[in-house]
């Protein structure tokens, strides 16, 4: 037993042991509170208005109830994400609104960096300050979109087939609509906006559509003349052919 002692851990003894009072509690009759704690039951003491049944029939009428309406707090910093926001808008040609799902930051961050290495920036902004940003502007018909919290992406055309590859990814960030160059699209639209190829390509594309329809349009200008020429051609080997079998012969 002593060995045992040894390893298991004992409880330190208290020097100090509280103890319920030997007398009985007088629950119908109970001792008076001292005056703070008195002073504190009086002030919370609940307070009643009079019964349903001794008001008349009129108090029962909503119509009769106060309106009050809430004042509107002027808050600075709100102000200074509104000019934030709207300066996003002004100086970016490509704007994604996505819906968020239920998401936690280890799965969100690294979306976040992946779109900021890519020149996109994703920010978050609530309903007051997209109102706030773009009420008055051209941008405010997408305030129908914002019902609460929502996420924004900003950056260029050109890098929308990277941010559809970025957001395969994380399916609780969901595409609903964007804004490409002053106009507004669809989900389908941009996915089909993001299959198109760079501007480069569009246009060797369009200089090599353009050279062959010119080369095409040369051929049949040209088509009666070889026609033409190949016929006389034809004509002058018909007619000289009689006098090289005369010297032959």
């Amino acid at each position: 037993m002593a060995s045992l002692n040894k390893v298991l851990l004992q409880t330190p003894a208290t020097f100090l042991i509280a103890r319920r009072f030997r007398g009985k509690i007088n629950i119908q009759k109970p001792k008076k509170p001292h005056f703070e704690k008195q002073l504190l039951i009086d002030i919370t003491q609940p307070t009643y208005g009079p019964p349903k049944s001794s008001l008349p029939q009129y108090a029962f009428c909503n119509n009769d109830k106060p309106t009050f309406t809430k004042k509107e707090i002027d808050n600075p910093f709100e102000r200074i994400l509104a000019r934030e926001c709207l300066e996003w808008f002004n100086t970016s040609k490509m704007v994604v609104f996505l819906h968020l799902n239920s998401i936690n930051m280890e799965d969100k961050t690294p979306i976040f960096a992946a779109l900021k290495k890519n020149d996109m920036h994703l920010r978050t902004y609530g309903k007051k300050i997209m109102s706030m940003a773009t009420t008055g502007t051209r941008y405010e018909v997408v305030n129908q979109l914002f019902t609460s919290h929502q996420n924004v992406i900003f950056g260029q055309p050109k890098n929308a087939n990277k941010m559809f590859k970025i957001l395969k990814k994380a399916p609780q960030l969901v595409v609903m609509a964007g804004i490409i160059e002053d106009r507004m699209m669809s989900k389908n639209e941009l996915v089909e906006f993001s299959n198109l190829p760079n501007l480069e390509v569009a246009r060797s594309q369009l200089c090599s559509v353009l050279q062959s329809a010119g080369s095409c349009l040369v051929s049949q200008l040209n088509q009666n003349q070889q026609i033409l020429v190949s016929h006389l051609e034809k004509h002058i080997e018909i007619l000289s052919a009689p006098e090289k079998n005369k010297e032959d012969s």
